[in-house]
């Protein structure tokens, strides 16, 4: 852990943390002082300026905001695409890609289920066919097993860095190394990593990346970011699209359409301004903290929480070397709904998936808000051994 970050002074910026115990990251981030701050001021413009806010102010705040985005992810801002969410992100990407009956997408079923669905929407039409690989564990996908789905029918690959229910990091880059050895785009659903996980999209050569602001980069809904390798813009022609991705937009054309030659070719419509300002800041607070920073706090108290649970005789689907694990546990359990209850009458917050509960501190958590949680577990677990 890095004992020159001040941790307390970045915790006081978040007052729900005053009185309650706030361990459910991974579904929703907190709301900072800032973004709480930026939100008022986007009210500020509304009443003050009116329409004149998109030109004057809007506008450029939109810019900013894929400004200090790509600068998280090594990244250009022209590379960088402001969307509503996953959802629309991969139907744009979609509609670049031409399917044959035979043609095959590759995906998981660890990874988000709005990736399987656009492409089985296609495959309803007879425009390709989805893989989807098992998981024996439901913990985490075999590299070797997922990479032996992929063929040179495959036109796309898509998968997580970090899987949303066991927090296992994916070890993706040999997934993509296969896919570009078969000449398919490779796509990285980033949702659950960025902003507690370092990433260098152009180190790592990746095509396609998207994220958002929900969860670990504290933004709160209605933003999401797509990155695509510059030179593969101008070679992905969308057909969901709208007025948002033409060259010229401000010239509201309806006989020509003429992509941007950046990312914002991958836009559609106008995007939520209300939505922008709260994800700028919560951006600005990683940057200034520094990735590797939360990576290192978020994986010590994933770690003090992972070693007490399992002291005390829990079973959890983490893996052996924590190291291989994001900010994201998951504890076996009979009846989670009723757990998360009664963790929510202490004043902890958590949050359920099928047979189990889920905790997922991050930086702004301190030790005793985990020794807390494992407390209450353990008194539900000696009350009633049969719910864990």
């Amino acid at each position: 852990m890095n004992q020159d970050v001040n941790w307390q002074n970045f915790r006081d910026q978040f007052p729900t943390l005053d009185n309650t115990n706030y361990l459910n990251t991974c579904s929703l981030g907190l709301l900072s002082n800032d973004s709480k701050d930026a939100l008022l001021s986007y009210i500020d413009t509304w009443t003050t300026l009116g329409a004149s806010a998109w030109y004057s102010v809007w506008m450029e705040k939109i810019n900013s905001l894929k400004e200090e985005f790509a600068k998280l992810i090594n990244a250009s801002p022209d590379e960088i695409a402001i969307m509503p969410s996953v959802s629309q992100a991969i139907a744009v990407i979609s509609s670049c890609i031409d399917l044959n009956p035979d043609d095959e997408v590759v995906t998981s079923e660890l990874d988000f289920p709005t990736i399987a669905h656009n492409f089985m929407g296609r495959e309803s039409k007879g425009q390709g066919k989805v893989k989807i690989v098992k998981s024996e564990s439901m913990q985490y996908v075999d590299v070797e097993k997922f990479i032996s789905h992929i063929s040179e029918k495959t036109k796309l690959v898509a998968t997580s860095r970090v899987y949303y229910l066991s927090g296992y990091i994916n070890d993706y880059e040999k997934i993509m190394n296969a896919a570009k050895n078969n000449n398919a785009l490779f796509f990285l659903d980033d949702y659950q990593a960025t902003g507690q996980l370092p990433i260098n999209v152009k180190e790592q050569d990746i095509d396609i990346f998207v994220t958002g602001g929900l969860k670990w980069l504290l933004g709160g809904s209605g933003v999401v970011y797509m990155y695509v390798r510059k030179e593969l813009i101008n070679q992905l022609e969308p057909s969901v699209t709208g007025w948002h991705s033409h060259k010229r937009q401000f010239e509201f054309d309806p006989h020509t359409l003429e992509f941007s030659d950046t990312a914002s070719r991958f836009e559609t419509g106008t995007p939520s301004i209300s939505a922008v300002y709260p994800a700028e800041q919560g951006i600005k607070l990683i940057n200034e903290i520094g990735v590797e920073n939360i990576r290192n706090r978020t994986l010590y108290l994933t770690s003090l929480l992972v070693n007490s649970l399992i002291e005390l005789g829990f079973s959890l689907r983490v893996p052996e070397d924590l190291n291989g694990h994001a900010g994201i546990t998951m504890v076996d359990c009979s009846n989670p709904s009723f757990v998360v209850e009664e963790l929510k009458k202490a004043g902890i917050i958590v949050d359920s998936r099928p047979g189990c509960v889920r905790i997922s501190p991050f930086f702004y958590n301190n030790e005793s808000e985990i020794d807390h949680c494992v407390n209450v577990l353990s008194n539900l677990k000696n009350s009633d051994n049969s719910l864990f």
